[in-house]
Order: C-alpha cells, then structure tokens, then sequence
C-alpha cells in the first residue's frame, strides 16, 4: 500500500495507548498488537489513508497525553474524519471524560468513532446507547487497579524500600537491591557536616553560606558552567528539610503525601508528626542521638528581641524553663530611657545588664497561675559560665575521678534489675504471641456460630488493647535498657565535651547547644532572711551534676 507521509485532510487516526497498570506483559495490551489490530481494521474497512498516534507508558484516567492531545488538535483543524482504538479503555478509563469525547466532542466535529473489540461505532445509535455503561465499567476497573498497585506499594514502603523520586542527598541505590538505600562516600560527608553544624548553633542560613562559600556542590552531576550558581544553589528550606529527614539517622519514611481522589491531581501533605516511620532500614549517616538533638534545637528557635534600643540576642533560646509549671521562660528588658545609662553610676549598660527571664505562665496569665520566677539575664549568664569552667577543669585535671563520680551518680538514676525487665519483656512477647493464636481461635468459633458476633467483637477488642499496652510496655522497657547500659559511654562522652571549655571566658551558642540540655530556674525563696533562687543545669548525656 502506498501511503502519505504527510498528514492530509480526513485521515482515519488510529490511536493506541498502554500504561504501566496494564503490566508490560500482557501481550493482548501491547502497542504492537493494537497496531496490527487497528491496521488489519481499517484496511479490510476502506479506511486506507490513516494516521497512528500512540501514548506509551500513560494513564487511562488522565487524557493530557501527548499524542492524543496531537490528535484533538487534528480534530478540531478538521484534519481527521474517524478516530479507532482497540476498545473503549484505550481511549481513556475515566467515564465522565471519555464519555464527553464519546457524546459530545466527536459529534460536534463530524467524527465517527470505533472501539473494534467493544463492538462500539458511532455510526450505529443502539449499539452507542451501551457505551456510557462500558465507559463506568472500564473506570471502576481503573480505580480497583489503582487500589491494588496503591497497596503492593504501600506494602513494599511497610517493609522499609525506597520505591521511587530521586534519593536523598548523601544516599544512594544498592546495585544489588534498588529498594536499599546505601552511603554515598562523596556526599554523605556533607551531610554530617551540616548536621555538625547545627549541633554548634549553626542556622539553616548560616549553614548555606558555609557550604556555598566552600563550593561544596548541592549535587553530584555537575551542570554547565553557566549554571554554576545552581550547582551550588543551597538554600534555608533545603538545609532545614536535609536536618528534619529521618532517613539520615537510617529510617525510612513510609508516605509523605497522599492523593486527594483518584481523578485529583492535587495531593495532601501529611503532618511530620503523623508520618509513619519504619526504623533501621539501612546504614545511619549520623546517630540517632546527634539527629534527636538537632531537632531539639531547630525547635527552640532563636530569636532576637528588640524595643527600648536595645536589641538582645537570647543567647539562652529554648534553655531556659519555669520550676513550678515547666513552661520555657521569656526573655523581657527593662524600660530604660534613650540613654540606657546606669541610674546610679551613670555608665552604659550592655543590652544584657538591661536583660531578664521570666515565667511565660505568670506573664500572660498572672500570679495565680505561676509566679514570676524572674532571673537577670547577666546573673544567668554567669552562673552558667562558671558551672561549666568548674566541671571543665575538674574534668582537665582529674578525668578518672571526675568520671567516677559521674557514674556513681548515674548508677544512682538508673539502678534497675536488668534481669527482672528482660524476664518482664519475654513474658509480655509470649503473652502477645499467645493473643495472637487466641484471635484464630475465636475467628473459629465465629466462623462455626459458636460465637455470636457481638461477642466476638467486645472480646476481640478487648484482647486488642491488651496487646497494645503489652507493646507499650515492651517499648519502655527497651528504653530503659538501653540507657541504662549506655551510662557508661555517656560519661566518657560529656567529659571528652566539657574538657575543651575549662578555659573559656565567655559562652556562645555553640558552647551550650554542645554541653546544656536546659536550665530549670525555681521561685525566689527567703532562707535563714536572705532570699535564695535555686538554678538547676541539666548538661547533655549525664544530667544534673
């Protein structure tokens, strides 16, 4: 046959089109039958001048595919008289649409429309007043297959693969198991890098420009070099969604977003405290207890308070809490003329001397909520330089002994019967276990009219709780374990962290992100006449000293 190369008025568009849901294997689906099919079709009909338009890889639900819209556009220039396709599927899946292209669309265009295998043509009315039902048909055969490969992936994502997008920053994709994550050896340096950084009090900003001015690259593939800026393009939100993803102390996420509806284009984010999280799913970039930490700080905010000309950075952000009710405590300034001298010796004040802290509770809700626990900034500031100089210097000058009465202090917190739990812990598994066999149980009896259903129900859901709070318990008594058997390492760590400030003269935010986990400041007190204000360091890895 002789045919034109180039597309002519009142050609017969022969469209095919398979997507991913059809399954590759399916060898009735393929392009290539749908086109044997088509051209054996239109051929044996007279429709000999025709045109093929193929989507590959495409959803039937969604009809902004390349080729057919290619097609539509034909159509409405009045370049084609007949549109054929495999059956009504093949043209789309969705019935509302397909249906206006059916009913409408093609009518208003003079266009006569065949699906071969549905036995559907246009020409004939009775057998077009089917169509609409086999439309609904092909749509509720698309949302079951939807449902279906949504949970194999949902399933797959359960048992801690990473399925698809590209990888996260300092990963990459095991050769051998592409559902794997694996350290990348040339950016996972990076990565612990920020996190470094942040633990030193380091803003996501602040961090940005560290890399930026070090030219570490944001990617591994290096664009041309006009777009070297976007080569090393980092960002806030990119440092801050790098530091708030689970995957670097090796978890996986199982769903970040969902989508809306089937027919939705549209998705809905879900929350970060609702994402589910699979634990221990491949090699951690950093510890879980440096990423804890981190998130720690990201959620005490800096921030800088300013009024009164005198602007004072709170150098203590997210440290400081109230004794009494445990909220964090805001810091306030004194209202003090243009000047901000001394009242008394005239001199000026730094913007610290005109600083305090006080309860958030009793500041908006008054005395009969809390008390006002109020603390100079200056007084805070000092106490805390001085505790940690002193256990600096005790740790510089005698390490062992330091390190002795740190454990002894420790053994006292979390003296625990490790025997007893772990007997605790196997007893509660072979109780679940033991729930587990008993649920089949009366899944039988049910089954058998043994067992009415509600019946079935209140025990089932009673069994149910039981089994949770056995989890609960389980889970705490795993935590309890396992600092209790890290004490030891903790130590050894804070005093390797505390040696290095024995010397200093003043704080900055890297010295108490590193050592201070917060400050409890306690109510004014009057003892023996003199009024006494108790503060309490909690430090990092060992608490109270």
């Amino acid at each position: 046959m002789n045919r034109k190369n180039k597309l002519t008025p009142s050609v017969t568009a022969l469209y095919c089109r398979l997507s991913i849901e059809d399954g590759r294997e399916n060898e009735s689906m393929s392009i290539s039958n749908q086109k044997a099919l088509l051209r054996d079709f239109a051929e044996k009909n007279g429709l000999l001048d025709y045109e093929f338009y193929v989507d590959d890889g495409y959803t039937g639900r969604n009809f902004n595919r390349p080729s057919f819209q290619r097609m539509i556009a034909d159509i409405e220039a009045g370049k084609v008289k007949c549109v054929i396709t495999k059956d009504l599927s093949r043209l789309g899946r969705n019935y509302i649409e397909a249906g206006s292209y059916i009913e409408i669309f093609f009518p208003r265009h003079n266009v006569r429309y065949i699906a071969v295998t549905d036995g559907v043509d246009s020409l004939n009315r009775q057998e077009m007043d089917i169509t609409p039902f086999k439309n609904i048909l092909n749509d509720m055969y698309s949302r079951d297959i939807s449902k279906k490969v949504l949970a194999g992936w949902m399933a797959r994502s359960r048992q801690g693969k990473f399925l698809g997008g590209p990888t996260p920053y300092g990963l990459m994709r095991d050769p051998n198991d592409h559902g794997h994550l694996i350290i990348d050896p040339e950016t996972a340096p990076t990565v612990k890098l920020v996190f470094d950084l942040a633990l030193n009090g380091y803003g996501t900003m602040k961090i940005a420009k560290h890399l930026l001015e070090r030219k570490i690259p944001i990617t591994r593939i290096k664009e041309p070099v006009e777009s070297e800026v976007r080569y090393y393009s980092w960002s806030g939100s990119v440092i801050g969604k790098m530091l708030r993803n689970p995957v670097y102390k090796g978890d996986h996420v199982v769903c970040k977003c969902h989508q809306k509806a089937i027919r939705s284009n549209t998705v809905n984010f879900i929350p970060r405290d609702q994402w589910e999280i699979i634990e221990n799913c491949h090699e951690a970039i950093v510890s879980r207890e440096q990423w804890d930490r981190v998130q720690k700080l990201i959620d005490r905010r800096p921030t800088i308070m300013q009024g009164n000309s005198c602007p004072f950075y709170n150098l203590f952000h997210g440290l400081v809490y109230c004794a009494t009710c445990g909220k964090s405590m805001q810091v306030r300034y004194e209202k003090v003329g243009r000047t901000g001298k001394n009242r008394f010796t005239g001199e000026m004040r730094e913007p610290i001397d005109k600083a305090y802290y006080i309860c958030q509770t009793y500041n908006r809700l008054g005395k009969n909520a809390c008390t006002s626990h109020k603390i100079e900034a200056r007084d805070l500031y000092n106490l805390v330089l001085s505790d940690i100089m002193e256990h600096g210097k005790m740790a510089l000058q005698d390490a062992e002994a330091f390190y002795g009465r740190l454990t002894r202090r420790l053994e006292q917190r979390y003296s625990i019967d490790e025997k007893s739990l772990k007997k605790e812990q196997d007893a509660l598994a072979r109780r679940n276990q033991g729930i587990d066999e008993m649920f089949m149980s009366l899944y039988a009896d049910k089954a058998r009219g043994i067992l009415t259903e509600q019946r079935f129900l209140r025990m089932t859901e009673r069994l149910e709780q039981e089994q949770t709070d056995n989890k609960t318990r389980m889970q705490a008594i795993t935590d309890e374990l396992r600092i209790a058997s890290s004490a030891d390492s903790d130590v050894r760590r804070f005093i390797g962290e505390i040696r290095e400030y024995a010397s200093i003269t003043e704080l900055d935010e890297t010295i108490l992100n590193r050592l201070i986990d917060k400050i409890i400041i306690s109510a004014v007190e009057v003892v023996d006449g003199e009024k006494v204000q108790k503060v309490r360091i909690v430090y990092n890895f060992v608490g109270e000293i």
